[in-house]
């Protein structure tokens, strides 16, 4: 396993900011990248039509990136360095995670520093955005959070061989990896490689019960017992399915 650090270009940069920025999605998502970028106005921004919203967002933001270029640089070189001392335990930690031997995969990994306070990931190349500004130590768990969803989707398709483009949002698949990342983090030996944040997955879901009970110690449970890594996969599978319905009415609750 291997990571790699640089700048994310623009063009693609914006390409998923706005994706968050869309008239239909919750404020939820698109308060973020005004908190992250405070000269952006998101009353403004919110009264102009999406096409209008998206060309103030660009022009904006092109700005912002040309005004930081010197900050961005300086990250990547702080998140190299605070990497280091990971890289070399992270085939041995992820191994153990997910009872393989997984020295062989996942070497092209690339973390694209720039300007979204969202961190998406691209499954086709191995990729995914990390903020400039975060702190070092920060970025590399935001690392280990999308390192764990490579592996995850690695192993689950080597045991299920279904279709990959199920793996990505909106559907089911997508939204147990976002559940069991804080499972696996935190109930392994990657959980050693830095301290994890207080929230690994979505902070509305450290609130959530399914069935009187919390989602996190349902699935702990689970993970902990497994008799493998896809006995926990389909355990976990089963029950996300069952629950389906009750999960996502409350994930849209929260998000207003």
């Amino acid at each position: 396993m291997k990571l790699t650090w640089k700048q994310k270009d623009f063009e693609s940069d914006i390409d998923f900011i706005l994706f968050h920025q869309t008239d239909d999605t919750p404020t939820w998502w698109k308060s973020g990248l005004y908190r992250a970028h405070p000269s952006l106005d998101f009353d403004y921004a919110q009264s102009l039509p999406q096409d209008k919203r998206f060309e103030y967002l660009t022009d904006n933001l092109r700005k912002i990136r040309n005004d930081k270029q010197a900050d961005i640089e300086n990250s990547i070189h702080m998140f190299e360095n605070a990497w280091e001392p990971v890289a070399s335990k992270l085939n041995d930690a992820y191994s153990s995670a997910f009872d393989i031997n997984c020295s062989g995969i996942l070497n092209d990994m690339v973390g694209l520093v720039g300007l979204n306070p969202i961190c998406p990931r691209d499954l086709s190349d191995n990729s995914f955005s990390v903020y400039y500004y975060f702190d070092p130590n920060y970025a590399v768990a935001m690392a280990l959070h999308e390192i764990t969803h490579f592996a995850w989707f690695y192993v689950w398709q080597q045991h299920f061989k279904d279709d990959v483009a199920e793996y990505n949002f909106p559907h089911l698949k997508w939204l147990l990896s976002e559940l069991v990342v804080e499972t696996i983090i935190r109930n392994s030996d990657i959980a050693k490689l830095t301290p994890p944040p207080e929230y690994i997955a979505y902070k509305y879901f450290y609130s959530m019960d399914i069935d009187g009970k919390p989602i996190f110690d349902t699935l702990r449970e689970m993970y902990i017992n497994r008799k493998s890594f896809p006995d926990f996969m389909e355990t976990a599978y089963d029950w996300i399915r069952k629950n389906e319905p009750e999960l996502r009415a409350k994930i849209a609750e929260a998000e207003k």
